[in-house]
């Protein structure tokens, strides 16, 4: 079975060949303009943590065009609060030189650690993040408990949700904590969430809701959010609705995407990239979203087929662009792709060998253990010319650096 196929681009693994390491989602700023990428180690990959699985954090340096040999990682911290997709929300800050942002538990309750690197200077923060605004200033809070009961490769498994037998409790909700202070307030409640679904979509049963990805736009002038209902049967499918809002909670909106949304990026303060359903047929698309209008613009349906991690370039002009194996070959190989906005035509970086993560059973899919899955989750480096993704294919994972100089020009 081959590991890699259809490579297009020179290909690094940055992070050594023992233990498992990697980033975290594709939307966090992983590497600084000095070139250090962060990431996690943790000794396996096949279950959940459990509360008292560590993972180490630290960074690897991206290569230089003509390095072989790249130096083992740095680690300076380790947090007890992770996860295999999100992980710690481990991410560079833009508005403290030197400074790194994780989640950890410590004390009995979750929280955010600021880390000074170089000084190794720390200062926790009273709730852990979901996303930190690109000027650094902000983060929007979530429930990481609750989320861990809905999607266990998404939240925190320490402690139980509070709130975990009420369908849509008041106190719980969207959070906005300013960084680095740590004041915080509740800007958007659950009990108010379901009331809008109930007028505005008719959803008057009592389904027990989760925000399970909250994202701001570049400018911080308003964040979107996936609000999702738990499944009560096996093989029922949760119900998905995007909405944004101001910072301040104010101003809502419910963008309709007929039961289903998935990845996205924005592109500028008003335009969202993502895919979604475009219509009561329920097909799903790659499209552009006015969150003003509530427009919706298709990208080239016939090379976006399936969803996928999609992210804007630094300068604008490409998409980066992931899938996941379609179930059709024993391989299971997940594809990596970019697309150029200015040529309208999509570029194959490679394809990828996976593993199953989801059985079959004589009731169906068994999805208990999906989110073990590595995704790629590829991710732009500061300089646009090159990426990062976590892979598993050489039997462990890891961290890979792909140049796409031959290919995006520069």
């Amino acid at each position: 079975m081959p590991e890699v196929v259809d490579l297009a681009a020179p290909l690094c693994r940055l992070t050594p060949p023992r233990g498992h390491f990697f980033s975290g989602y594709y939307d966090v700023p992983a590497c600084d303009a000095a070139g250090r990428h962060l990431c996690h180690e943790v000794g396996f990959r096949d279950r959940f943590p459990t509360p008292d699985d560590v993972a180490r954090i630290g960074w690897v340096p991206l290569p230089a065009a003509s390095e072989d040999d790249l130096p083992p990682p740095e680690p300076f911290a380790e947090t007890l609060a992770w996860n295999f997709q999100q992980s710690s929300m481990l991410q560079w800050l833009a508005s403290e030189p030197d400074t790194c942002l994780y989640n950890v538990f410590e004390d009995g309750r979750f929280g955010a650690c600021l880390h000074q690197v170089g000084t190794g200077a720390r200062r926790i923060l009273p709730l852990p993040v979901a996303n930190v605004s690109r000027d650094g200033s902000r983060a929007l809070c979530v429930n990481m408990p609750r989320v861990y009961d809905f999607r266990p490769g998404y939240g925190y498994e320490e402690i139980a949700d509070p709130y975990r037998d009420v369908a849509a409790p008041a106190e719980d909700g969207v959070f906005v904590m300013d960084v680095p202070g740590g004041a915080y307030s509740q800007v958007l409640d659950y009990a108010s969430l379901a009331d809008v679904l109930a007028r505005e979509r008719e959803l008057t049963e009592p389904r027990k809701l989760v925000v399970n990805h909250i994202t701001w736009n570049p400018g911080g002038t308003r964040f979107m959010f996936l609000l999702r209902t738990f499944v009560t049967e096996p093989q029922q499918p949760w119900l998905t609705f995007l909405l944004t809002a101001r910072p301040d909670g104010g101003d809502l909106r419910l963008h309709p995407v007929w039961d289903m949304a998935s990845h996205y990026h924005w592109r500028d303060d008003d335009s969202l990239l993502v895919w979604m359903n475009t219509g009561p047929e329920k097909k799903g698309a790659l499209v552009v979203l006015s969150d003003g209008t509530g427009t919706l613009t298709p990208e080239d349906p016939d090379f976006f087929q399936r969803d996928g991690h999609c992210s804007y370039s630094p300068d604008g002009r490409w998409i980066l662009y992931d899938g996941y194996p379609d179930g059709s070959t024993p391989d299971h190989l997940r594809w990596l792709s970019v697309y150029s906005l200015d040529r309208r035509k999509g570029y194959t970086l490679g394809r990828f060998r996976s593993e199953p993560t989801a059985r079959k059973t004589p009731e169906g899919r068994d999805r208990s253990m999906v989110d073990l899955r590595c995704d790629l989750h590829p991710r732009w480096m500061p300089d646009g010319k090159s990426i990062t993704f976590d892979s598993i294919h050489e039997g462990y994972r890891g961290i890979y650096w792909m140049d796409l100089r031959e290919i995006i020009g520069g």
